[in-house]
């Protein structure tokens, strides 16, 4: 690391880059004529000398994706003025993290999912230590993982999963007994090959 560069700056150089064209299309949507767009912040600090993320599993009272882990965010509101401040608005309704603490440091490229989101992800820089306020109603349990525990290959396979009686090809990150799947592993599959350098 060059005298006076930090992590940030490390991780922001690696997002300034270009992204190879592809279908944004993560699997066949509904079909619905329109997609809601929506935005995630996958957070990124620093605990113990090591580089964390962190998701949310989401409750069974949340009226989509129940129960499924994924990173802080969800539909852009007309008040927001941008996808950039849905994700930080969010992050800080879901888990607590006060939404001008966040600092952003790239975005990863967008994708559509099979429930018909445009979701935008934003990587940004949370403090820590930081205290959690988990919203009761949305969010059951916050998982914080270390990156050097999803960049290894024993974490991932690649899984056919039945979802609403169609198969969905995806990668799945297991971390003890939790699986990240769908568009989440997508996001996550992108934040790690970024910081990889690939």
């Amino acid at each position: 690391m060059a005298e006076g560069t930090t992590w940030l700056d490390q991780v922001r150089e690696k997002l300034d880059r270009p992204w190879p064209e592809r279908d944004p299309i993560l699997t066949e949507g509904s079909g619905a004529a329109s997609v809601r767009d929506a935005a995630v912040l996958v957070p990124l600090y620093v605990r113990d000398k090591e580089l964390f993320t962190l998701f949310t599993k989401r409750t069974e009272k949340v009226k989509k994706h129940k129960g499924q882990i994924s990173f802080p965010g969800g539909g852009k509101e007309p008040s927001d003025e941008n996808l950039w401040v849905t994700a930080t608005r969010e992050t800080e309704e879901e888990i607590g993290v006060p939404r001008d603490a966040v600092k952003i440091l790239g975005a990863l490229p967008p994708l559509v999912t099979v429930t018909d989101f445009r979701i935008s992800p934003f990587v940004g820089a949370i403090p820590y230590p930081v205290e959690w306020k988990p919203d009761e109603v949305e969010v059951e349990k916050i998982l914080e993982i270390p990156i050097s525990y999803l960049v290894n290959p024993l974490a991932t396979e690649e899984q056919e999963i039945t979802w609403k009686g169609r198969p969905v090809r995806t990668k799945v990150y297991h971390y003890h007994g939790h699986a990240i799947w769908g568009a989440t592993a997508h996001i996550l599959s992108d934040l790690l090959e970024v910081l990889q350098g690939s």
